[in-house]
């Protein structure tokens, strides 16, 4: 049976473990809400930018640009957006889950990784998955730069042919208690691009005028495409991220407080149980002294 001793010990270290996971969780929900902000400012952006694509792939005359050519799938690009740190639930695992279901339901293609976010790291590195770039500490104030290095190596890797074909894996904002795992293709751009995102193209009849010429503008605007899409990916998973810490503290902090509560109860009934033994001693002697 544990000491008084040792159970005092063990209800101040689960009283400090409280004070921090209740810290941690208004840290979190104050992140949350500027990260709610921030995917309600981009996601109009990256909508309309996704259907202005996928009207495009609908256009004959772009069909042999390399960003709106199909070819066979041999080998296909990931870009995987996960979280530096922990203490956030399941949504890494989650994510990782949904990977590998990609990966095991296309036999005989070959995956590469583009990863933003240490937690992905670890996951390619335990699963002996080859990986091209990777960048981590991206902060969560909304500066695009910040995801460039990912968003050109993955670019340079489709225009050079090595990937037949490029998708981003990461966490959707849904709402405080809810985030989803979500898998979007990006390249090459085609009709099922729009289809897989929040809403599809509006329909569009006619062709577009172009000044200076076609080319000029869609080697400009395909990549800025590219990098609106990751980027509010990107902010989509720090919404997650802020929203699923805040709720696995807000848990945390509820089970030590439950913790805090059965323990005090054990302590009271073996502080009880120690005081009558006492009483007793003391009784039992006082008899035998009077006897004697």
């Amino acid at each position: 049976m544990p000491s008084l001793r040792s159970i005092r010990g063990r209800i101040k270290s689960v009283k400090n473990t409280r004070q921090i996971t209740k810290a941690m969780e208004m840290v979190a929900s104050a992140k949350m809400r500027k990260a709610q902000m921030r995917v309600r400012d981009t996601r109009p952006y990256a909508e309309k930018i996704l259907e202005l694509m996928g009207r495009l792939s609908a256009i004959e005359s772009h069909r042999p640009n390399l960003f709106f050519k199909v070819r066979p799938v041999t080998t296909v690009g990931i870009i995987l957006v996960s979280t530096d740190r922990g203490l956030c639930g399941p949504i890494n695992a989650n994510l990782f889950r949904q990977v590998n279901k990609f990966m095991a339901d296309r036999p005989g293609v070959r995956f590469e990784f583009v990863v933003i976010g240490k937690k992905g790291q670890d996951f390619i590195r335990r699963s002996g998955f080859k990986g091209v770039g990777a960048i981590s500490g991206v902060k969560d104030r909304g500066q695009i730069e910040e995801i460039l290095p990912a968003t050109q190596v993955a670019i340079e890797e489709f225009q050079e042919e090595r990937w037949d074909e490029v998708w981003i894996f990461y966490t959707e904002f849904v709402s405080t208690l809810s985030q989803k795992p979500r898998m979007e293709k990006l390249l090459p751009i085609g009709p099922d691009v729009v289809e897989g995102s929040s809403k599809g193209a509006s329909p569009f009849l006619g062709e577009y005028l172009y000044e200076p010429d076609t080319k000029e503008i869609l080697d400009v605007l395909i990549p800025r495409y590219f990098e609106s899409v990751v980027f509010q990916r990107v902010m989509e998973n720090f919404a997650s991220e802020y929203s699923a810490r805040m709720m696995a503290m807000r848990n945390a902090t509820s089970n030590a407080k439950e913790v805090i509560y059965q323990m005090t109860l054990i302590y009271n009934k073996l502080r009880q149980a120690a005081i009558t033994r006492e009483i007793s001693e003391i009784a039992s002697g006082a008899d035998a002294v009077s006897q004697g």
